[in-house]
């Protein structure tokens, strides 16, 4: 007898962090937004490790990670292997890496928290823009959680390290 699989729901987007970090306060001339010393970017010209740590109900067989660019609305999308019907260990780690361009490479699930990310501040950068993080399950049945946005869009830089 196959077992049902216990569809997502409530997907929750609890924390989101780069490797790399702004050196000083940025103001966004594009936005007005200032950035704060230590908030994560998205160096544009170096392959940069997000992590995101999700929470949710039910099982997950897979996991997509969406940037979307906060200026432009183009998108790249990323998505896990099969993770074989996934309960939230609450949370549970996810990282990917963007390449150079924001391409996104791959995504795998670690056992690590968000600190295990080695955390390096760049010297210098040229903010291009900024990306949002939206986030999506899926469960081995086909069901689809909601889409979690991030809350805020991570500045993407040229960097120098």
């Amino acid at each position: 007898m196959v077992q049902p699989s216990d569809p997502v729901r409530n997907l929750q987007l609890n924390a989101y962090q780069s490797q790399y970090t702004l050196p000083t306060d940025y103001r966004d001339t594009t936005t007005g937004v200032t950035y704060p010393r230590g908030t994560s970017i998205i160096c544009d010209n170096l392959n940069t490790r997000l992590s995101v740590d999700l929470t949710w109900d039910g099982t997950i067989n897979m996991v997509g990670a969406r940037l979307v660019g906060r200026d432009t609305g183009a998108t790249r999308t990323v998505y896990s292997s099969s993770l074989g019907d996934l309960y939230s260990a609450r949370p549970s780690t996810f990282e990917f890496v963007v390449g150079p361009n924001t391409a996104p490479l791959s995504m795998t699930r670690t056992g690590l928290s968000s600190q295990a990310i080695v955390v390096t501040p760049v010297n210098t950068f040229t903010v291009k823009g900024a990306t949002f993080v939206d986030v999506q399950a899926q469960s081995s049945d086909g069901t689809v959680s909601n889409v979690v946005k991030s809350v805020q869009a991570l500045p993407v830089a040229d960097c120098t390290l």
